[in-house]
């Protein structure tokens, strides 16, 4: 009997022990945490430098996670240009995604391009930086669609190129009207740039080349340094008018989000910051190179000082704000841009 009850006491000592190494066991696992493989994806060709972006952030991912978490870059639209990624973002079967904001999903998105909202790189910079104004405001409408805004990827100031049919230099309101002026068909530059002076009319980028080329506009607008540079042979002078800033978002799934460890969290969001702040320095100098590039290439580039920023901005801001908050931002989210916008003179 008793040799019974030594048995059965020492059958119950193993199975405890056994289920105390299965529980720590997994609690290491659990610690370690999950692997994944992931993708993330851009529309923009390789050469750009939101692809080195991409692979600069996959890489960091896989080290901060100490490998267990890695993705697989699909470059220059290979997954579909900008708006198929940002749908399949959305539904999932896209992890991740740095690519231009949508205005296609909520009216309010069209504070993407915002104009004289800011005036100097440091504003702009200060605004998408982590724990800036700017980045909890887009995660928040983001949201809504299905997408986690991990970081704004700070791409150029908006400039205007203007063709040889245009024969004197243009910089502001006083100089603009009466100019058939191209804009994206995007509602935001639609309400703006008419109440500049300019004859507005909405052509798609792919039709801009040849609308400059045969005079169905006269210049363009929304037009950074490297789209000037790129459409060069159509121009005589560029102006950064800085009236509008340019910049896209490094997202993800908003669902695969709510999924992840605090951990994991942690570390796609140290990642993105790092790379995003990078990015923000980055930026300004290829401005200037592209600048420079368009100068050798023959075509003028001309700045605009503050003051002659400020003429644009009181224009737009008395003109057309209005209706951007009527129309497509609401008063709750004009009422914050209002607040962080560069204060410009009376």
């Amino acid at each position: 009997m008793t040799t019974f009850f030594g048995k059965a006491r020492m059958s119950i000592f193993v199975c405890m022990v056994a289920i105390i190494a299965f529980t720590v066991a997994l609690a290491t696992t659990d610690a370690q945490g999950k692997s994944y493989k992931w993708k993330i994806s851009q529309g923009i060709a390789e050469d750009h430098p939101a692809a080195a972006r991409c692979k600069q952030y996959a890489k960091l991912v896989e080290e901060k996670s100490g490998g267990r978490i890695k993705m697989t870059d699909f470059p220059s639209g290979a997954l579909g240009d900008w708006m198929e990624q940002i749908e399949g973002n959305r539904m999932g079967t896209l992890e991740f995604g740095l690519n231009a904001g949508s205005t296609s999903y909520d009216p309010r998105t069209n504070l993407i391009f915002m104009p004289y909202l800011f005036a100097t790189w440091d504003e702009a910079r200060a605004a998408i930086r982590p724990g800036g104004w700017l980045p909890r405001i887009f995660d928040e409408l983001y949201s809504g669609i299905g997408l986690k805004v991990l970081g704004i990827y700070l791409n150029a100031w908006d400039g205007m190129a203007f063709t040889k049919r245009v024969k004197k230099v243009c910089k502001t309101p006083a100089d603009f009207k009466g100019i058939k002026m191209r804009v994206p068909p995007i509602r935001i530059f639609e309400v703006y740039i008419p109440t500049l002076g300019f004859i507005s009319t909405p052509i798609a980028y792919s039709e801009t080349f040849t609308a400059l080329q045969t005079g169905i506009v006269d210049a363009r607008s929304a037009c950074p340094a490297v789209e000037a540079y790129v459409m060069r042979d159509a121009l005589k002078y560029w102006v950064a008018t800085r009236d509008a800033f340019e910049y896209w978002f490094l997202t993800m799934n908003k669902d695969l989000w709510n999924r992840l460890s605090p951990e994991d969290q942690a570390i796609l969001t140290s990642a993105a910051d790092k790379v995003m702040s990078d990015q923000a320095i980055a930026a300004e100098k290829d401005e200037t190179e592209f600048k420079n590039k368009l100068k050798a290439a023959g075509v003028k580039v001309y700045e605009v000082t503050h003051e002659e920023w400020e003429e644009g901005a009181k224009m737009v801001r008395k003109k057309a704000w209005p209706k951007i908050q009527e129309e497509l931002l609401g008063s709750i989210l004009m009422g914050k841009i209002k607040k962080y916008a560069t204060k410009i003179s009376k």
